[in-house]
C-alpha cells in the first residue's frame, strides 16, 4: 500500500513542469481579473441605482461567489460611501 502511494506521489510531483506552472498563474491571473472587472461594474450599477452596496448583494449581482466577493471585501466597503 505504502509503495502504491509512494509511486503516485512521485507521479504527481514530476507532472508539475514549468510550462504547466505558468499557464495555472496564468489562467488564475485571467479569472481573478474577470471577477474583479465584474465586481467593479455591478458596484458602478448599484450606485446609480441608489442601492445598498454589501458584500452579499454585489456577489448576487455580479454573479460571483460569495467567498470570491468577499476577498475583495476592502474595495466593495471602501466603494459603497
Amino acid at each position: 500500500m505504502y509503495k502504491k502511494l509512494h509511486i503516485e506521489e512521485e507521479k504527481a510531483n514530476n507532472s508539475k513542469t514549468l510550462k504547466k506552472t505558468k499557464a495555472t498563474k496564468k489562467a488564475t491571473k485571467t479569472r481573478q481579473e474577470t471577477a474583479k472587472r465584474k465586481i467593479e461594474n455591478s458596484i458602478n450599477m448599484m450606485r446609480l441605482l441608489n442601492a445598498k452596496i454589501t458584500v452579499y448583494s454585489v456577489a448576487k449581482d455580479a454573479k460571483v461567489s460569495y467567498n470570491t466577493a468577499s476577498k475583495y471585501k476592502d474595495y466593495i466597503l471602501q466603494n459603497a460611501n
